[in-house]
């Protein structure tokens, strides 16, 4: 069936207008989230739980809200490796997280290569690839039955051996846009190639093309998590701050559509935001949960996994102890937490699973059995991750919204422009659920599910046999046929690290694309963004033949542009409040930075990098009060002017000028 078929246009119509119907009709008859019974107690409301409960765990400014806790700093670290003289590879491990024939072992998780130039000045050093080295390279019948429709079973382990080819990055820092193009590139081509074609073509290639994409951010997220806890310094042994947040940055815009052509300036407040904001979301949901455990009698315990120590809970039910809390009605209540009433659950007055003997104040030790594991890092609420008594709960809500999206674009071929009217009324429907406590979002579950599997693998702090269980039950999760095994992936992240050890020697493949990269830099620096997306589509078009290079990577030309780009970089953040910035910076670092940049731009030949200098140097100088600093930046306009009318002479005129006022000349100010 082609969408363009005359013939099923009205049942299709008839279809998405019923839906539209049902989802108004059901957001004017349900009561909003904010409409449900809150989760406080009153003083005579508070049950036995609320008084055996730790004071920690009562008490929300004890979580811990700093981006790097003590524990995480202990247990992840940086390793650094040189490459050449002038780069070094850097890796991220966690330490004993891996336990092999009775030894514990540091675990490599992120490599990242920084371009150092040579030197100990941090203003021209570059991040360029990252590796993500717990990655577990998919096998052929893997990527065979990802292509079925409607197969959603794991598929394998992975492969068990690392090839030169599994060493390839993740991403490309520096040409953010090449991902962006491609993942383009695959959807013209579904749309216009395969869609239209018959049921089966299309089927199957929207099966591998989703799986695909989800195996995708299944590891982008891995790699998110893992820098999230990575440590800081300003020295050559960790990323700083600012270029862990433009990493991270740039990995979260790659899950986006349009992500590829932010500028380092944004992708770096993107990453700095995102971890607030996460931090946020955490401190939120745990609030929630603790106050919904506290109102149906059950008992809250914060769970570490790999040092995080705000990201996951458990909710306990206490065996005998304590008796169902009285009240209003608990409906909604349960809804919210995603389980089954468990004080009217028959199983577990005859429960045969595991029960376990736990302290949680002075007051002695209760036997709980374990209901659900929650991660608190989904945006709307707490999202159940294991159910102890439903096994295969997760799993079906999986599986049916993944049927559904199969079902519609890939049998039925409805698209987004043609069947517009079936997806609005789609929309709505996960509108109104989603403010009645599901978890519709199908990439946060995805995000959650992937932050989850991969620290539980790597802590080793948890009971081993309550970890298998948890292990089994999460395992459930998977239905992407390209998804390997957490254990495998570790596995191969030993033997990854020991290849990119290997070149990262002197002649090393690491050093050629150092140097590949450096003149990949000097071509594009003042290009603007439409001519990089433009030669981004022709490196897609030419399947990655294409790549614009300068002849030559003369070091000491990057540094300068490096610099520059430094300096615009940090005298745009100064004027960007519009106010003077004398009051909330350094004026002494400020006129340092015109300095500088007054004696590097005379040298560029780029007219929009000339341009962004004028333009920033003329905006300093209007806000700042600072008489000093206002020289400054005119003596500085004076230069770069004279020199652009330099620039627009005859060579003859040229060199008789050349005598009257050299062409790096600077203001005595910024020798003094």
């Amino acid at each position: 069936m082609m969408t363009g078929n005359t013939r099923y246009r009205p049942a299709r119509r008839r279809l998405g207008s019923a839906i539209l119907a049902m989802g108004v009709t059901s957001w004017w008859l349900m009561p909003a989230a904010g409409q449900y019974p809150t989760a406080s107690i009153g003083a005579g409301e508070a049950s036995a739980v609320q008084e055996s409960a730790p004071s920690e765990m009562a008490n929300i400014d004890d979580l811990p809200l700093t981006r790097l806790a003590s524990s995480q700093s202990s247990l992840y670290y940086w390793n650094s490796i040189p490459v050449g003289d002038s780069a070094q590879l850097l890796t991220l491990f966690c330490r004993a997280c891996n336990v092999f024939q009775g030894t514990e072992r540091d675990v490599p998780l992120v490599s990242v290569l920084r371009d150092t130039l040579g030197d100990e000045a941090k203003e021209n050093d570059r991040v360029t690839y990252i590796w993500l080295l717990t990655y577990a390279h998919p096998r052929l019948e893997q990527r065979i039955l990802s292509a079925i429709p409607f197969f959603y079973w794991l598929g394998g382990r992975g492969a068990g051996t690392v090839s030169a080819h599994d060493t390839k990055p993740l991403m490309d820092l520096s040409a953010p846009e090449y991902p962006m193009t491609v993942q383009t590139g695959r959807d013209l081509l579904q749309r216009t190639a395969f869609d239209p074609m018959m049921t089966p073509v299309r089927a199957s290639t929207q099966a591998y093309g989703g799986n695909s994409q989800d195996e995708e951010r299944l590891h982008l997220e891995e790699a998110i998590s893992y820098l999230r806890q990575a440590p800081v310094s300003t020295d050559a042994s960790a990323l700083t701050q600012a270029q862990l947040d433009t990493v991270v940055g740039r990995l979260e815009l790659r899950r986006t559509m349009l992500g590829g052509l932010v500028n380092e300036k944004k992708a770096t407040s993107v990453g700095m935001q995102a971890g607030f904001e996460q931090e946020r979301i955490r401190s939120r949901n745990w609030e929630l949960l603790r106050q919904w455990a506290e109102k149906t009698g059950l008992i809250f315990e914060p769970m570490s996994l790999a040092g995080n120590q705000s990201q996951y809970a458990i909710l306990w039910f206490p065996q005998k102890e304590s008796i169902e809390p009285r009240g209003s009605s608990m409906q909604s209540t349960w809804k919210l937490l995603g389980i089954r009433n468990p004080w009217t659950d028959e199983g577990l007055k005859h429960w045969e699973g595991p029960v376990y003997e736990r302290s949680f104040d002075e007051n002695g030790s209760l036997k709980v059995i374990p209901l659900a594991v929650y991660s608190l890092n989904y945006p709307k609420l707490p999202l159940v991750l294991i159910d102890f008594r439903e096994k295969l709960s997760g799993r079906r809500r999986e599986m049916r919204q993944r049927s559904i999206g199969e079902l519609t674009a890939g049998v039925f071929g409805l698209s987004h422009f043609a069947n517009w009217y079936f997806y609005m009324g789609f929309d709505l429907h996960r509108f109104v659920a989603a403010r009645r406590g599901k978890a519709v979002d199908k990439a946060s579950r995805l995000d959650c599910y992937s932050e989850f599997r991969m620290e539980l693998a790597l802590d080793q702090s948890i009971d081993p046999a309550f970890k298998k269980g948890m292990e089994q039950r999460i395992r459930q999760l998977g239905v992407n046929p390209l998804e390997a095994a957490p254990q495998r992936e570790i596995q191969n992240a030993f033997a990854r690290y020991q290849l990119l050890e290997s070149e990262a020697g002197e002649n090393g493949r690491l050093m050629a694309q150092v140097n590949h990269q450096r003149r990949f830099e000097l071509a594009s620096f003042g290009q603007s963004e439409k001519t990089k997306l433009a030669k981004s589509m022709l490196h897609v078009a030419t399947l990655g033949l294409y790549k614009e290079q300068a002849k030559h990577g003369d070091i000491s030309i990057v540094d300068r542009d490096r610099r520059i780009a430094y300096q615009l970089y940090y005298l745009d953040s100064v004027v960007q409040a519009g106010t003077p910035p004398e009051i909330a910076y350094d004026s002494q670092r400020i006129k340092s930075s015109v300095g500088e940049l007054s004696s590097l731009i005379p040298a560029v030949s780029s007219d929009s990098v000339r341009s962004h200098a004028e333009a920033t140097l003329e905006h300093l100088k209007s806000v700042s009060k600072d008489e000093e600093l206002q020289a400054e930046c005119t003596t500085a306009l004076a230069v770069l002017k004279q020199n652009d009318a330099l620039r627009k002479t005859k060579p003859a005129e040229v060199a008789a000028l050349s005598h009257v006022m050299p062409v790096g000349a600077v203001s005595p100010n910024r020798e003094r």
